[in-house]
């Protein structure tokens, strides 16, 4: 095998993570929407049909970059108790949105998934499913350690918590404080953990009994 043919695929995974940087770089400072692949290319050092042929699209780029910052198992570690996963998820996301261009992007490209089904359908699938069964396996956890009973309505709960940060995001003129992530952490915890009847309502059930 010769030299030229040991450093090509070399040189193409170079250039591909110089791609993914250039993206991300070029996003945190002009935002998705300014982000062009003109100038992504001129950054990274390629053409711009190399990146085509890595990519079909802007949106498809911007996908992978998104699921660099912010990795899809992301949460998925056991901390000990529901409120300690969720806190710690937060968290996470909390210091991804604040120090990354994660929060641009991905308002970004859900602005865009709006009029281009075909980018719904590949957002939902390499982010938004995976992040809901990490919720859904945090709550599973929980189940298991007996702290809750694992939810009916457990599709609602994660998309009442999952709401709630998006919130934030897509707007982008609040951040993820930690005020704001012990107030849904609570919120969530009362939501799920068992229901005792509180005690007027105890004696009443009684009395007609």
């Amino acid at each position: 095998m010769t030299s030229a043919a040991v450093t090509a695929p070399r040189r193409s995974a170079q250039s591909h993570e110089a791609v993914l940087a250039a993206a991300a770089e070029i996003a945190g400072r002009r935002g998705y929407g300014l982000a062009r692949i003109e100038d992504i290319a001129a950054q990274a050092g390629v053409g711009k049909q190399t990146i085509y042929r890595w990519w079909p699209n802007k949106a498809a780029l911007f996908i992978e970059v998104y699921g660099r910052l912010v990795p899809t198992g992301l949460g998925a570690e056991n901390a000990g108790s529901l409120a300690n996963d969720l806190t710690r998820l937060l968290q996470r996301l909390s210091a991804l949105y604040a120090d990354t261009p994660a929060g641009n992007i991905l308002s970004g490209l859900i602005a865009e998934a709006q009029t281009d089904p075909r980018l719904a359908s590949q957002l939902h699938d390499a982010y938004v499913a995976p992040r809901r069964e990490i919720l859904r396996s945090i709550l599973k956890r929980a189940a298991a350690r007996g702290d809750i009973a694992f939810p009916d309505n457990a599709d609602f709960v994660i998309d009442l918590f999952s709401g709630a940060v998006w919130f934030r995001i897509l707007l982008g003129t609040r951040r993820l404080d930690p005020a704001f992530i012990q107030q849904l952490v609570d919120a969530l915890l009362r939501m799920v953990q068992r229901a005792e009847p509180a005690p007027a309502m105890l004696a009443d059930i009684q009395a007609k009994d």
